[in-house]
């Protein structure tokens, strides 16, 4: 339970001028607290709201969501982003335009939003540094961590009156509305998303964003919050310490909490003044001259880079461990990618919701060519580096949320949900013309070339099937054309078909 004094309870409760989140806003913080929420639902509710269905495309086709592929239609888009990051963002999304419609009393209203876009974009990318599957929740922290000083504009403008607070270094700014007060934005602002049955661990990011030490956290949410916490101190970099000495301190503290080496968080620096021009388009704002960013962009990097990272890197006990990858009974051994029982179970789920949102889904089969005759005289080492090689190959040009198996033996499938056939063939024939380039060593000092045979199939208005395992038989003919006709090439199943 969040606690605030009891009049700012009462104030907050009966202040008719701070907006509350909007229907969508709670809809959405519904579906992200149930852990069986399926696709299809949250496209139902994104699709609701033209306005969130298109932040939604955009974000996953930005910067911050670099893919070879671009997202054209939602179906893919969810896919990129994921279930829980697009609840995330989307929630996000409503909040901020809620938030904004609330005209400010007594404070900059601009300098807040350039603090949390800065905030949310260093949080996202702090997360996604370690490999973090929660990254858009941090981003959203990050985001609303301040959104108590809104609270306080509106219930006691008079606590801002005379001060520039995003000036001030936050601490000294914490300590003014508690002098004020008898609290700060901080525990105001948890107190806020508490009251809007936000989840947990977001209100307990908000309530400890000063603390980057996470002290009294347990273990599970410590990396959480300290990410919160530290985008918070670096976006402070360009709005009130861009100094040296606070660039440096900065440096030392993301070390010390998060054990990014400084040469590392340089690089970081110019990521970040990247991604916030997308960010801000995303929530149409314009808060950031460019020249100003790059200017501090510029300067992190020359200080930064010069620390003495041998005696940092010392420090074992600082350092953060990055997740380690689970292993799971649905991988193929030798390779690394899903086995056939992975893939039998993910098309027959994908193929029903493809029917039912009328959305493309495409299967690819893949076989290595002559690959008997390369085990019978090279061995079966050569053989399992050559199916190592192709699975890399496979996955190198996918998408994360597809689908990359070992059907059996040297064939392989891919599983490519809301690609259409001109896209799926795209993919398939940039993997004959890549596979041409690479090669395995036999282990005796012999180069092995690759080549590969491949057959697609699409599920679309114009191609239609029964079941799951129609399109995957369709894949697997215009497979076998290939093989009859010469190897090394594609074949599309509309065009066995149409002949």
């Amino acid at each position: 339970m969040v606690q605030v004094p009891d009049d700012i309870a009462k104030r907050l409760k009966t202040c008719t001028s701070f907006p509350s989140p909007p229907p969508v806003a709670m809809k959405v913080i519904e579906l992200a607290q149930n852990p069986e929420i399926d696709l299809a639902t949250v496209a139902d509710t994104i699709s609701a709201d033209p306005a969130i269905a298109a932040k939604v495309m955009r974000i996953a086709n930005s910067a911050l969501y670099a893919r070879r592929r671009q997202s054209s239609n939602l179906r893919q888009a969810l896919i990129v982003l994921g279930l829980n990051a697009t609840l995330t963002l989307a929630l996000s999304f409503t909040l901020v335009a809620t938030l904004r419609k609330a005209p400010p009393s007594g404070f900059d209203f601009d300098a807040y939003w350039r603090r949390a876009i800065l905030a949310g974009t260093w949080g996202k990318l702090l997360a996604s540094e370690f490999g973090r599957r929660d990254a858009e929740e941090v981003f959203l922290a990050a985001l609303l961590q301040d959104i108590g000083m809104l609270a306080i504009d509106k219930i006691a403008p008079e606590v801002y009156e005379g001060i520039s607070p995003f000036q001030l270094e936050h601490a000294r700014v914490a300590q003014h509305e508690k002098t004020h007060l008898e609290t700060d934005h901080r525990m105001i602002g948890a107190w806020l998303l508490n009251d809007w049955n936000m989840p947990a661990h977001l209100v307990q990011a908000v309530t400890h964003s000063h603390d980057a030490t996470a002290g009294g956290v347990d273990a599970e949410h410590k990396g959480f919050i300290r990410a919160v916490s530290m985008a918070g101190e670096l976006s402070d970099i360009w709005l009130t310490n861009k100094s040296e000495m606070g660039i440096r301190r900065a440096g030392l503290e993301v070390h010390r909490h998060l054990g990014i080496l400084p040469n590392r968080l340089a690089e970081m620096f110019e990521i970040v003044g990247d991604q916030v021009p997308e960010a801000e388009g995303i929530f149409e704002m314009e808060l950031f001259e460019g020249d100003h960013l790059q200017e501090i962009t510029d300067s992190a990097r020359e200080i930064l880079m010069i620390r003495n990272l041998h005696t940092l890197s010392e420090n074992q006990d600082l350092r953060v461990e990055k997740e380690e990858l689970e292993q799971e009974v649905s991988r193929d051994g030798l390779t690394g990618v899903y086995n056939r029982r992975a893939f039998d179970d993910a098309v027959g789920r994908e193929f029903e919701t493809a029917l039912r949102h009328e959305w493309p889904l495409s299967v690819v089969f893949v076989d290595l060519d002559k690959f008997k005759e390369i085990n019978d005289t090279h061995g079966h080492q050569a053989g399992d580096a050559m199916l190592r090689e192709v699975s890399d190959l496979l996955t190198a040009n996918v998408r994360d949320s597809d689908i990359v198996a070992r059907y059996g033996g040297d064939e392989f499938v891919m599983l490519l949900p809301g690609l259409d056939a001109e896209s799926a063939a795209r993919v398939a024939s940039r993997l004959v013309e890549e596979a041409r380039t690479r090669e395995v060593d036999d282990g005796h000092g012999e180069k092995i070339g690759i080549t590969l045979s491949l057959g697609i199939a699409t599920l679309d208005s114009e191609n239609t099937f029964s079941e799951a395992k129609d399109l995957a038989a369709a894949a697997d003919e215009a497979l076998y054309h290939s093989k009859r006709n010469g190897r090394n090439q594609l074949t599309c199943y509309t065009a066995i078909k149409a002949a």
